[in-house]
């Protein structure tokens, strides 16, 4: 019996894929902004975190959360914003 491949695109690198990063660089010198994070958007970032899915996938994922809130991840600038929040959230919580 033989076994179908229905996924014929490799898991390290979905399909269609590129090689340039979505998250482009800043270059802004704009003050940081003020993220929406509760306890359900923390979790799911540690569940994410977990799994070690790509920068880009964690991405989506998260900015489906902060899309209601009028927010989202677009820039390197905006990521390592957003991971600073999430340490400062850890800290004021006693999380870490």
């Amino acid at each position: 019996m033989s076994h179908s491949n229905r996924f014929p695109h490799r898991i390290t690198k979905p399909f269609g894929a590129s090689n340039v990063s979505p998250l482009q660089p800043s270059g802004s010198t704009t003050m940081n902004r003020t993220w929406c994070i509760d306890h359900r958007l923390y979790g799911t970032y540690q569940k994410l975190r977990a799994c070690q899915p790509s920068v880009l996938l964690m991405v989506k994922a998260l900015n489906v959360l902060l899309a209601p809130h009028g927010q989202t991840i677009e820039t390197c600038f905006d990521l390592e914003d957003f991971i600073d929040a999430i340490d400062e959230f850890e800290r004021v919580e006693g999380l870490s």
